[in-house]
């Protein structure tokens, strides 16, 4: 999934549409984490020049106020500790099956998690990401 795909973005679709056309960076997947108490938000792009890392915040203690987002870039060669880890089970009984899904980075700090029943974007836009992270950090 691409960050015009990801529905909770909200204003900060733009400003980060805008980040990457002026890096002149090409998209390869995105990552969308909303904290759901408070909106803050943590994206993540996979681009040709590295990984982009975004914080979507307040700016001050008001949060009725403006909010500021933050970037970094991560050179390919500089992320440390990439892993992609399932565990998934057979409901015997029920005859389903779960998976829970987890990409991990030790620099940049990065733990994602989706599970297959709840499915969606999240999922979906997980293992897109996690595809890309996989391919480019090599």
């Amino acid at each position: 999934m691409k960050i015009g795909e990801w529905d909770n973005l909200g204003k900060a679709r733009g400003l980060i549409q805008r980040q990457l056309g002026d890096l002149r960076a090409d998209e390869y997947a995105a990552y969308v984490n909303v904290n759901e108490d408070n909106g803050r938000m943590r994206v993540l792009v996979a681009t040709d020049i590295g990984l982009l890392d975004f914080t979507y915040t307040p700016g001050s203690a008001d949060p009725s106020g403006d909010w500021i987002l933050r970037g970094q870039a991560v050179r390919w060669g500089s992320l440390r500790g990439l892993r992609l880890q399932t565990d998934a089970q057979i409901d015997e009984v029920g005859g389903g099956d779960q998976a829970i899904w987890r990409l991990v980075a030790e620099e940049p700090k990065i733990e994602l998690v989706a599970n297959s029943r709840d499915g969606g974007e999240t999922l979906k836009g997980l293992l897109d990401f996690a595809r890309a992270c996989l391919k480019y950090s090599a």
